[in-house]
C-alpha cells in the first residue's frame, strides 16, 4: 500500500504529538462503531454488519496514513522533547489497538452466529473492559500532550501517572476475565461445535489483546514522561 508523502505539519497538525492525538481519536471512533457491531451480536442481529465493518476499515486506513506520515516526516535529525524511539513505539502500540478493533469486527462478521446465552454476560464484561482500556489509552496520550505543553510540570506528570496506573489495573482485570471466560467456553465443548469453540475462544483472545496493547501504550507514555 502506498502512502502520500506530504508535510506532516500541513496534514496532521502542529506537531507529531498532535498527530498522535488525531490517531488516538480515530481509534476511539473505530471502537464506537465496534460497540455497535458487538451490541448487534449480543442481540443476535446481523443485518448491516458489513457496512459497519467497512466504516472501521476506512478509519483504519486513515489511521495508517497518519502513522505513515509521522514516521516518514520524523527523521532522526528532528529534535524532540522526548525519546524518538519510544515515541514511535507508542505510535505502534496505539496502531496495534486500531488493528485489533478491525480484527474483532472482521471476526464477528465472518461467522455471524449467535453467542450462547450463558456466555453473553461474560462477553459483555470483557468487551466493556476492552473499551475502557481504549478510552484510557487515549487519556494517556492526551495527558502526554499536556506534560509536553507544560514543560514537564509535576502536576501534569502525576496526572498522567494516575491514568497509566488505571490502565495497568484494567489490563489485569481483563486478564482475569479472559481466563475465566475461556475456561467457561471449553467447559461447554460437549454443547458447542469445533467451529464455535474456535471462534468464541479467539474472540476472547482478541478482546483481551486490545487491553494488552492499550497497557503497552501506557507504559510508553510513562517512559516518555520520566525525568
Amino acid at each position: 500500500m502506498k502512502f502520500m508523502r506530504v508535510p506532516l505539519i500541513d496534514t496532521l497538525g502542529k506537531s507529531p504529538f498532535e498527530a498522535l492525538k488525531e490517531h488516538a481519536a480515530l481509534v476511539r471512533e473505530s471502537a464506537s462503531i465496534l460497540n455497535e457491531i458487538f451490541q448487534k451480536l449480543m442481540k443476535n442481529e446481523f443485518e448491516n454488519m458489513e457496512s459497519k465493518r467497512k466504516k472501521i476499515e476506512e478509519l483504519e486506513l486513515k489511521a495508517d496514513y497518519i502513522k505513515s506520515n509521522i514516521r516518514n516526516h520524523l527523521p532522526k535529525s528532528v529534535k524532540m522533547p522526548v525519546d524518538r524511539g519510544v515515541f514511535l513505539s507508542l505510535l505502534t502500540e496505539i496502531d496495534n489497538v486500531e488493528d485489533l478493533i478491525q480484527d474483532v469486527a472482521e471476526w464477528i462478521y465472518i461467522r455471524e452466529k449467535p453467542v450462547p446465552d450463558e456466555l453473553k454476560e461474560d462477553f459483555i464484561q470483557l468487551f466493556n473492559k476492552a473499551i475502557e482500556a481504549i478510552e484510557y489509552s487515549e487519556k494517556a496520550i492526551n495527558a502526554l500532550n499536556l506534560v509536553i505543553e507544560s514543560s514537564f510540570a509535576e502536576r501534569e506528570r502525576e496526572n498522567a501517572k494516575k491514568i497509566i496506573q488505571r490502565l495497568h489495573e484494567i489490563e489485569h482485570e481483563s486478564d482475569i476475565m479472559e481466563r475465566q471466560l475461556t475456561k467457561k467456553i471449553f467447559r461447554m465443548e460437549d454443547k458447542l461445535s469445533a467451529a464455535a469453540l474456535f471462534h468464541l475462544s479467539k474472540m476472547v483472545f482478541l478482546l483481551g489483546d486490545i487491553s494488552n496493547h492499550a497497557e503497552n501504550a501506557g507504559d510508553r507514555v510513562r517512559a516518555l514522561i520520566a525525568r
